[in-house]
């Protein structure tokens, strides 16, 4: 029994024994953390609730050349409410009254209801209570003196959060051409431009709270964010707005799929206008492409500029070389090309088949002069640069293509098929590169964008005029030239523009798209050029895609137009320059005084014709040549006259006119 009794105390002692080692090291291990790995664990902590945040840089403007704002950053605001720090008193005294003014900023929300939110969100002890978002600046201002609110930070609870939003003010530029930049994707002049534009990033500590929710938190090692570059282009908004409806108008007229318009400088390269718009869904047009700068497409006709000036520049024909159409149809190995016009021109000068646009003509004369050495035809080209893309500053720009001898696309057809703009690519605006550099007597210069840019009101960077290439060709070949495009609107396919309120010249273009399709009949129609014909200050490039072909698809009726319309615009915005010679205003802005034909025939039947409708500078290109005086009151168009219609000229020596 005793021995019993021994073995249970043992037992007990032993269990004791180990309970009391558990403890022992329980007690260690509570210590061990508690004192020695403490301080460490608690930093980890808090690294896992307090976090450095980037702060993004107010991203730098984007202006027009006139000055209007492009695209801007904008800072708006969001407040958060820290309910526990505000007192007591303070809370119970001023939370309606708070409520009521948030129910006025949002009223989705009612007083009663803000305030009995606000009320348990304090007894839960929220420290980031959501107030409001999207707030400007005068509207932050104006909830700062919001009660409790007023107190700031510290007393009143008061949390403020600053985001930048991009805006971009050109509506009908803004996708491509003033563009994005994305994590991953961008466009346009914020892509290209991006390093100038997004600053330098700030950053700030904030501290995770209930929720998930990240509150700022003094941080004395805070760095502020760069503001970004401005961008001064050359955009000038109101050649612009004239492109975009100009281009809008014909696009909705002959339901194209999509189009472009762009205006150039001559002398500088500067690129004051720039319109693309594609079909939506809905029948619509914007902005989906920028096609100026990244379609490449064969430019048919317009190419007829490049192959006369290789044969004229080489000497292996003049303007007064005589070629034969025969009947409007030439064979070409087992290819046929083919006149617009049944039956062919019969024999005819290179300067008619370039007026008139002859296919026919023009393939002959390539073919027959650069058929046994094609390299040196293609050469011409190469050496020009017209291979080379611009460089202009916009992300996007397609490489041109001029298939070579030897390459795995050339063939016996290629050649010819060059010579009237197949089997070669562009993009508009190097196309209007090449035209400006004839309008720029054979100075090739870079398209421009951006003129400047700016920080702060200290220039960063300027764009001066770049040149491509010295001289494409020679002073004489390029007075040839610019006497074949003014002959296209003054005897060839544009006569159509000739009306226009200056000379104009250019040449067509009406390519067939997707030929190697059986059944396709998809067009592309094109004009491109200079204007004033005699003194060029600017050059022009339409392009409109696949118009509908029972509406009218050719280069003169489809194309042309816009170009018009763009060119007598810009005259009318041009200042004065009148040149008078023996008291008689014979030209203006450089430009000589052509009639317009039912004015000019009244004052042949020596009486006063109608001027009503006319423009100031439209009264005197009309008036100016008859030695009259013109008295002009107002602004806009011609409302009233004096002396009336029909006055005998003989009888007057000044006209009286009120626009409006």
């Amino acid at each position: 029994m005793s021995t019993d009794i021994k073995d249970i105390k043992n037992r007990v002692a032993w269990a004791s024994g180990v309970i009391y080692l558990v403890l022992a090291i329980v007690l260690i291990r509570l210590y061990y953390v508690s004192l020695v790995q403490g301080p460490e664990l608690r930093a980890k902590s808090q690294e896992r609730v307090i976090e450095r945040h980037v702060i993004e840089a107010k991203r730098g403007d984007i202006y027009s050349a006139d000055g209007k704002t492009l695209a801007t950053t904008k800072p708006v605001y969001k407040i958060h409410f820290d309910a526990v720090t505000v007192d007591t008193e303070v809370f119970a005294a001023e939370v309606d009254a708070l409520a009521a003014q948030l129910a006025i900023v949002n009223p989705k929300y009612s007083a009663n209801g803000r305030s009995a939110y606000l009320k348990e969100q304090r007894a839960k002890r929220r420290r980031y209570i959501p107030l409001a978002k999207n707030l400007n600046f005068s509207e932050l201002q104006r909830i700062r003196q919001y009660p409790i609110l007023k107190r700031g930070a510290h007393q009143g609870g008061l949390i403020v959060e600053e985001d930048l939003q991009r805006i971009q003010m050109a509506t009908n530029i803004k996708m491509r051409t003033i563009g994005y930049d994305l994590e991953g994707a961008s466009a346009g002049l914020e892509g290209y431009y991006s390093e100038y534009l997004r600053g330098k990033p700030g950053n700030r500590l904030k501290q995770k709270i209930a929720g998930g929710d990240w509150k700022p938190i003094d941080d004395p090692q805070a760095a502020e964010p760069v503001d970004g570059c401005d961008l001064y282009t050359t955009i000038d908004t109101r050649i612009q707005d004239v492109a975009q409806q100009s281009l809008l108008k014909q696009l909705q007229k002959y339901k194209a799929e999509h189009g472009c318009a762009v205006v150039m400088e001559v002398n500088t390269g500067k690129i004051v206008a720039m319109a693309n718009l594609g079909r939506n869904e809905d029948s619509t047009y914007s902005e989906l492409r920028n096609y100026a700068v990244w379609e490449q497409t064969e430019p048919g006709s317009t190419m007829k500029l490049l192959s006369t000036m290789a044969l004229l520049e080489t000497g292996k024909a003049d303007t007064n070389t005589i070629v034969d159409t025969e009947n409007g149809v030439i064979n070409v190995f087992d290819r046929k090309v083919k006149d617009s016009k049944d039956g062919g021109y019969g024999e005819i000068s290179l300067r008619k088949a370039f007026e008139k646009s002859s296919n026919t003509a023009i393939v002959k004369l390539v073919y027959s002069n650069f058929k046994d050495n094609p390299d040196e035809f293609i050469d011409f080209l190469y050496a020009r640069k017209f291979n080379e893309k611009t460089g202009v500053g916009i992300k996007g720009e397609s490489t041109p293509k001029i298939p070579k001898p030897g390459d795995k696309d050339w063939s016996g057809v290629t050649l010819p098929w060059i010579a009237y703009g197949y089997s070669i690519a562009f993009t508009p605006l190097q196309l209007l590169t090449m035209y400006n550099a004839v309008a720029n007597n054979g100075i090739m210069v870079q398209p421009q964008v951006v003129n400047r840019i700016m920080n702060h009101g200290r220039q960063v960077e300027r764009f001066e005029t770049k040149v491509l290439h010295p001289a494409v060709c020679s002073q004489e070949t390029i007075d040839k030239l610019k006497v074949l495009l003014e002959g296209v609107v003054v005897r060839g396919t544009a006569t159509n523009l000739k009306d226009s309120k200056m000379k104009l010249a250019g040449k067509t273009g009406t390519c067939q798209l997707n030929y190697w399709i059986k059944g396709t009949s998809d067009y592309q129609s094109s004009f491109a050029g200079y204007f004033p014909a005699d003194h060029p200050k600017y050059s022009c490039v339409v392009v409109i895609n696949k118009p509908v072909k029972q509406i009218g698809y050719y280069g003169n009726t489809v194309a042309g137009p816009v170009f018009q319309a763009i060119a007598d615009e810009v005259y009318s915005q041009m200042p004065q320059e009148a040149e008078i010679v023996g008291g008689k205003l014979i030209a203006i802005n450089n430009t000589a005084l052509s009639p317009i034909p039912r004015i000019d025939e009244a004052f042949q039947k020596n009486f006063i014709p109608s001027l009503k409708g006319l423009n100031a500078r439209e009264v005197l290109r009309a008036v100016g040549p008859h030695n009259i005086k013109v008295n002009m009151q107002g602004t806009g168009h011609v409302s009233s006259q004096s002396p009336a219609v029909g006055t005998p000229l003989n009888t007057i020596t000044e006209i009286n006119l009120t626009l409006r």
